[in-house]
């Protein structure tokens, strides 16, 4: 009976995990190729480096800097895109967005696991991932070559093995190997990671795994050093990351709040700044649009989405059998948020970060207000954001068009 219930899940699973790489691929191929050209397309799609990034995913002797805050992201990426390759001949950007594809399926199955870890019935599960994919973070994050996809699944399995360890207990081994993939992608998100370590063990203990999976991660770091051309060690630091710190073009602390928690699911009206002289395309953002700016289906989603949020906070907290997984969930969203609210310039860049932490807490919904009553308020959101943030992303690459 149990491993038909599973068949069932894993079916479900895999029928949205395919919908969300149709409706990906359908995004993909709007976008201009001028937008992965090293002359035109850095900073262009809200801040992203997609030219670098997808340079460092299919070729060894790029510019592998960035390896300075994304620790062992080119040894991991940059084999698997190739072994796609090899398998699926194409073009630098279908290879990449193939590797791309392939993290957006797991990061659906994940997401849909992670809910039934949580307690929600199927559809209720279903609905609350089609909210997912309906996001601006999934939508914007997913459909291009950056790394932020692939470090939004790493977050996504830390809180599966915090989930997982409300039922049974857990090895070190799987606190580690979270603790890893926390830390492989980029360095800010070994705050998951750390957070589940000390939730998890007593603090003596959570140090020494989580100094084994620093090891194992610098050990990495060795190899990659020799293979990839510029290759950097992320534990030596970087004074760069201090440029990105406490910037005018950011806003206040208001605009960053709207950029965490309200443009990751609804995106606002998108502004399209002027190109400079070396800049051909102009530089997309929604720092500082008004939240529900870009249209009345947009606030109306926001709205749904604001419900759930409140909701599951609410229910969070009034589920004390959850209380060391909502520590890891509180710990790693309240570290992103302090982050983020003095670093980075555009905070729609890191949305696809956000996006599992706050899906997670819109979920606990259902503890508050009956399971099918949100399931269809999420199911309702979904389709609402997803309308929405289809037409924004067209109206993204009309913005470039008219740049290019």
């Amino acid at each position: 009976m149990r491993a038909r219930a599973l068949a069932w899940d894993a079916l479900l699973a895999a029928v949205l995990g395919v919908l969300a790489l149709a409706l990906l691929a359908t995004l993909t191929r709007q976008l201009p190729p001028s937008l992965f050209t090293r002359e035109q397309g850095y900073d262009a799609w809200f801040q992203a480096d997609m030219p670098r990034v997808l340079a460092n995913m299919v070729d060894v002797r790029s510019n592998h800097y960035r390896t300075k805050v994304h620790p062992i992201a080119s040894i991991l990426i940059h084999p698997l895109v190739s072994g796609l390759r090899l398998v699926w001949p194409g073009t630098d950007l279908q290879a990449a967005m193939r590797f791309i594809g392939l993290v957006s399926l797991l990061w659906v199955g994940s997401f849909y696991a992670l809910c039934r870890l949580l307690g929600t019935g199927r559809f209720a599960a279903a609905c609350f991932t089609l909210m997912a994919i309906g996001s601006a973070a999934f939508l914007f994050w997913f459909s291009v070559p950056e790394t932020y996809a692939p470090g939004s699944l790493t977050l996504l399995w830390v809180l599966l093995v915090a989930a997982l360890a409300t039922h049974r207990p857990v090895s070190d081994r799987l606190i580690v190997f979270a603790s890893i993939a926390s830390l492989a992608i980029t360095v800010t998100n070994w705050m998951a990671g750390l957070a589940l370590a000390l939730v998890q063990r007593p603090w003596r203990r959570a140090l020494g795994l989580s100094a084994i999976a620093f090891a194992v991660v610098a050990v990495l770091t060795v190899p990659q050093r020799f293979i990839y051309s510029f290759a950097k060690f992320f534990f030596l630091g970087s004074r760069e990351e201090f440029d990105y710190m406490n910037l005018k073009e950011s806003g206040t602390w208001l605009d960053k709040l709207a950029g965490m928690f309200g443009s990751t699911f609804s995106l606002p009206e998108i502004l399209a700044l002027p190109a400079d002289e070396v800049q051909q395309l102009p530089q997309l953002s929604v720092q500082l649009s008004t939240p529900g700016s870009a249209g009345w289906i947009g606030v109306a989603a926001l709205a749904l989405w604001a419900v759930l949020l409140l909701a599951g906070a609410w229910g969070l907290a009034r589920s004390p059998q959850w209380r060391r997984f909502g520590a890891v969930l509180g710990l790693t969203l309240a570290g992103q948020v302090l982050l983020h609210l003095v670093y980075g310039e555009e905070t729609f860049l890191y949305a696809a970060h956000f996006l599992p932490l706050l899906m997670v807490v819109a979920v606990f919904a259902t503890r508050v207000l009956p399971s099918a009553v949100a399931a269809v308020m999420a199911l309702l959101a979904g389709g609402l954001a997803a309308f929405h943030n289809v037409a924004m992303y067209e109206s993204a690459v009309r913005l470039l068009q008219q740049g290019n």
